[in-house]
């Protein structure tokens, strides 16, 4: 290839989630990145078209601005911390500067957490002191450690001490920033070639021939372990994977189109996928209408359900609970009022051109790197937003059912286990019934209308072909929980004990047993339905009949308890 000669460099899909988040990372910053070469998008890709030197100058351009915005990063907290402050001498402008602590966060620490380096030159100490020594300057008085530079730039001596002084700063680093600060920033590697004859190998993800081939590392995939983790556990592994150096430029890109919540040491992440490329690119927009700046980089998606939520299927719930009201409801702030479904949202979204998921990716902080705990796709986004939409036209408030769901009664992340379970529940599509049942009888909450109203709305959603029980029979069951709630609480020989003993029946005969002796002791006040005569509880359907009856009678006596209070 000549000087000036035009080419063309592919990046194509590799239908792997992860590295195809990258893919759509690279593109979106490339479109909005002054450049002398051209991209041409395809179903599978796109390809820039320019000289050599304008395609490298284009992709080195790119990475600098996504250093910049998702790995080089101060968080409020760094930036308000002026005294932990660095520093570095420009050596043009004649003068030191101080900056903030930098770090990766979100996404980008889980594929690089690592310590910051130098990015120019660096003028070891002569000596440093090994403790901090008490300084005073203009009447003030603090530690910091005392260094002496080098003869080669002891002319620096006395305004270093002046600016440290000033400015109240201690020395951290091995020696003097020359020129430029530290900076968190993976290495990359990019060789343009169109010699096939120095083909060394197939990259172990994309599969293609490569001329160059690197050490397949977490920074690339975080379920890679690298090649110290595979000697460490098979010391005979003489050839672990080895990747192409677009796989390993694509992999630090995936942050541009991920979202993340973390919560202690755990982050939870979520990456919009789906087999078109065109696909991701033309959702990429309006997921993101749902993105928040946190000045702290905890998360970058704001639930608005309030609380606190520690566990992955929880998180879930409310990132996706996210999308609803910010991308499909168009809600920008905190409305509580419903407003209507954007359906032609809701179907560029989900299904034109190819269906969307999201894979869901849990990793814990342990010691410097990050370990991956779970890793699945949700692939049910039409079903959810569905049942959000009915739920929420029916008048029950998806923020009051996921607040009263925490229980009080635990401390920190136990306080939303059930929850948790029960979000899991939901998004796979499964009966919360006997998970609902446990939770308002072992909490001490004493108003749970909402959850019974969720819970009304949503089993008949998901029983649709169910046999074991139908609506008419869950109607019959709820209308006897109802009245035996409310019996029970208005009577004054009723008392909270005999709902309790009625949920200890562990057959259909003791049910209706106990519900014979509720009937003698409640006299006129309590009216059995006839239903329960004629077949709609019976010995297939008992335990769910129960439930719900039992739900619904707690539910009723606590209103109407609440009632004989005022």
């Amino acid at each position: 290839m000549t000087k000036g000669e035009k080419m063309h460099l592919r990046f194509s899909r590799a239908g792997h989630f992860w590295l195809d988040s990258g893919l759509v990372g690279l593109k979106k910053i490339l479109d909005e990145t002054e450049k002398d070469v051209i991209i041409h998008e395809d179903a599978d890709g796109f390809f820039l078209e320019g000289t050599k030197d304008a395609v490298i100058a284009a992709i080195e351009k790119a990475y600098d601005i996504l250093i910049k915005q998702y790995y080089n990063i101060s968080t409020q907290k760094q930036k308000e911390d002026t005294k932990a402050y660095n520093f570095y001498y420009d050596s043009k402008e004649g003068r030191f500067y101080s900056f903030p602590k930098k770090k990766s966060c979100g996404i980008a620490e889980v594929i690089y957490n690592k310590a910051p380096r130098p990015t120019g030159q660096m003028i070891k100490w002569a000596h440093k002191s090994e403790k901090k020594v008490e300084i005073y300057y203009q009447g003030k008085k603090f530690k910091r450690t005392i260094a002496r530079l080098p003869d080669s730039h002891a002319h620096l001596q006395d305004s270093m001490d002046e600016f440290l002084n000033q400015n109240e700063l201690d020395i951290t680093t091995a020696g003097l920033l020359y020129d430029a600060p530290y900076a968190v920033k993976p290495k990359i590697n990019i060789k343009i070639t169109n010699d096939n004859k120095k083909i060394k190998g197939h990259c172990y993800f994309c599969g293609q021939p490569s001329e160059v081939l690197e050490e397949a590392t977490q920074t690339t995939f975080p379920l890679i372990t690298g090649t110290s983790g595979v000697l460490s556990f098979n010391s005979m592994a003489q050839n672990p994977e080895k990747v192409c150096w677009k796989c390993s430029l694509l992999g630090k890109f995936v942050p541009v189109n991920g979202f993340y919540y973390t919560s202690g040491d755990n982050i939870f992440m979520f990456l919009p996928y789906s087999s078109s490329f065109e696909k991701m690119i033309d959702v990429f927009d309006s997921l993101h209408e749902a993105e928040y700046k946190d000045p702290n980089f905890y998360r970058n998606f704001d639930h608005g359900l309030d609380g606190f939520f520690y566990h992955v299927f929880e998180v879930a719930f409310a990132f996706l609970f996210t999308l609803y009201k910010k991308v499909l409801l168009h809600q920008k702030g905190g409305e509580e009022d419903f407003t209507v479904l954007d359906w032609e949202e809701l179907l560029d979204l989900t299904l034109n051109k190819a269906p969307i998921e999201f894979y869901t990716m849990h990793a814990r902080k342990e010691g410097n790197t990050f370990s991956i705990k779970t890793l699945w796709p949700f692939r049910e986004s039409v079903y959810f937003y569905l049942l959000l939409d009915h739920i929420e036209k029916n008048g029950v408030k998806i923020k009051e059912v996921m607040r009263l769901f925490y229980d009080p009664q635990e401390k920190n992340e136990n306080a939303t286990l059930k929850r948790n379970r029960i979000c899991e529940r939901i998004l796979k599509k499964k009966s919360i019934l006997d998970l609902v049942e446990i939770f308002v009888y072992g909490s001490e909450r004493t108003y749970i209308k909402p959850i019974v109203d969720f819970l009304l709305i949503y089993e008949p959603e998901i029983r649709k072909d169910d046999s074991v029980m139908t609506r008419e029979e869950q109607d019959t069951a709820v209308t006897l929980g109802r009245r035996i709630g409310a019996a029970v609480g208005k009577s004054e020989d009723g008392k909270k004990g005999d709902l309790y003993a009625l949920r200890k029946s562990r057959k259909k005969v003791d049910f209706l047993e106990q519900i014979n002796r509720l009937q003698f002791k409640l006299g006129s006040a309590f009216i059995v339905p006839p239903d329960i005569y004629e077949g709609k509880l019976n010995d297939n359907n008992f335990q769910e009949f129960k439930q719900f009856c039992m739900i619904a009678a707690l539910n009723s006596f606590n209103a109407a308890t609440s009632e004989t209070k005022k």
